[in-house]
């Protein structure tokens, strides 16, 4: 990770729950923060939307005790919340925490969020991140956002096979079309979310808006976003891989176990040393790789 030229910045331990979708990330995040005095910050773009719920994965009933952070922030009708405001609500709420001598538990699949916290992104100004250069900060730049703690993240990421994975969409997207996620997007329209909107926040909310404009049948919709999804959860694995040459550390834990998550952050807290990374997502479809799926 790139360090600011700033002495006086304070080092604060967190950890990092990530992976691609449909694998259980939320529910090894709290896990881990019950088991280590945490709460949860979560790094996920759409979850800071009110009454984006079904759709988002927020799954708020596992959370029970756990306070989380960064949920429910926005509004979907007329807000469009970006990278640059991200950075600056994730520092606050991790400074926070820390403050008051909890663990900061990273908790999302959005992996340019994640990035920007663990590699010191530079977004100058309060642009939109679409299609911002990746860069680390400057802090020659007046604008730049500066915050007053770095981060030191042990980063898991959750592992299953890719099948079972596009298994694992299919049934949640089921689950979510029976708890009445069609009736959710519905009522955002009811409440003043245009569908050019639901465009911009992407996967179900498009496909179930141009469902609702009567543009396709259920079926076909049902089919797209499956399809939508898994493209997706794909394009996450190539992020964590570029994060990977970037030299950011995770440990993948197969099947998301949590007895096996719970030794790596019991060795960081008490500033163990941590045991060799011994595959990279890259290789763990490769059979030729130590630690790689057999």
């Amino acid at each position: 990770m790139t360090e600011f030229q700033h002495s006086s910045r304070r080092e604060v331990k967190v950890i990092a729950v990530t992976g691609p979708t449909a694998t259980g990330k939320t529910h090894l995040a709290v896990a881990l923060a019950r088991r280590f005095n945490g709460e949860i910050v979560s790094v996920d773009s759409r979850q800071v939307y009110r009454k984006l719920d079904l759709g988002t994965g927020k799954d708020l009933g596992e959370y029970g005790d756990v306070a989380y952070h960064l949920i429910d922030v926005a509004d979907p009708a007329t807000e469009e919340y970006n990278l640059f405001r991200f950075l600056h609500d994730a520092f606050a709420a991790i400074e926070e925490i820390d403050r008051r001598g909890k663990i900061a538990i990273l908790c999302g699949g959005s992996a340019l969020y994640l990035a920007a916290l663990l590699q010191d992104y530079r977004l100058p100004g309060a642009e939109r991140d679409h299609g911002m250069p990746r860069q680390s900060r400057d802090l020659t730049q007046k604008e730049a956002f500066s915050p007053q703690i770095k981060l030191n993240a042990l980063t898991l990421g959750v592992l299953y096979p890719r099948s079972e994975v596009r298994s694992r969409i299919e049934a949640r997207l089921d689950q979510r079309f029976a708890a009445g996620m069609i009736d959710e997007v519905a009522s955002l329209v009811k409440n003043g979310v245009s569908f050019e909107k639901l465009e911009y926040f992407g996967l179900e909310y498009r496909e179930i808006g141009r469902f609702l404009q009567k543009q396709c049948d259920f079926a076909t919709m049902r089919r797209n976003l499956l399809d939508r999804i898994r493209q997706f959860a794909k394009r996450q694995d190539i992020f964590f891989r570029k994060m990977e040459r970037e030299n950011v550390a995770i440990y993948w834990i197969k099947n998301g176990d949590a007895a096996e998550a719970e030794k790596l952050v019991n060795l960081f807290l008490n500033g163990g040393k941590l045991p060799e990374i011994t595959f990279r997502l890259a290789d763990f479809h490769n059979p030729g790789i130590r630690g790689a799926k057999k």
